[in-house]
């Protein structure tokens, strides 16, 4: 029996809607913490590859999301603009709160480099499953 990604993905849309909120508060937290409680030992020493990696999680996630909730592909204007957005709009948080933290355009950019990894990866999922589709239908 194969399993339909799609119908998954329905079946399991509070589930997956969670565990989006839940992604978006860990990176906010992560994010906008202040300096000085940052850990003094760091798991990544790779601050960049974090935000890619975190970036690139967050932008399958939304479309992941957006397909629990909405059967329609997401848009790409979606899945490129609101983590783009979200990446720019912590980076501004940095500068206008009091966390210590500061604004780094370096961070944009790999925000964004991550955005376009889980764009691929989402977009190469969806060509999977339609070839998984197309094959199913020929038999």
């Amino acid at each position: 029996m194969k399993i339909d990604f799609i119908d998954l993905i329905q079946r399991f849309r509070v589930l997956i809607g969670g565990l989006y909120i839940t992604t978006t508060l860990l990176i906010l937290f992560g994010t906008l913490m202040p300096g000085s409680n940052l850990p003094e030992y760091q798991v990544f020493n790779y601050d960049k590859l974090v935000h890619a990696g975190a970036f690139m999680a967050w932008t399958l996630a939304t479309g992941i999301t957006w397909r629990a909730f909405q059967p329609k592909r997401a848009s790409l204007n979606v899945l490129i603009v609101a983590p783009l957005l979200f990446g720019v709009g912590i980076e501004i948080l940095q500068g206008i709160l009091p966390t210590n933290r500061s604004p780094e355009w370096m961070d944009i950019v790999f925000d964004a480099l991550g955005t376009f990894l889980g764009l691929l990866i989402y977009l190469l999922l969806l060509r999977i499953k339609d070839q998984s589709e197309r094959v199913k239908s020929e038999h």
